[in-house]
């Protein structure tokens, strides 16, 4: 997952790495669920972060699957 440049990540205290981890996979997944746009997934997610309206798509795309809460 090179798209997230984690070298660079500073983030290393406490709970932060877990929580991070676990904030980028959701990204991921819900970058490989949206169907639209048929790019590789550093494309998708450069596209998500210009445009509001694609990353409301991809938002779409990764609760239309989810589990309803009880």
């Amino acid at each position: 997952m090179l798209l997230f440049t984690l070298d660079e990540c500073r983030i290393r205290s406490l709970h932060s790495p877990q929580n991070f981890a676990l904030l980028r996979r959701i990204a991921f997944n819900a970058l490989e669920r949206e169907p639209s746009f048929r790019r590789s997934i550093r494309q998708k997610l450069r596209r998500a972060a210009i445009n509001d309206r694609y990353m409301l798509s991809v938002l779409a795309a990764a609760l239309s699957n989810s589990v309803p809460l009880p």
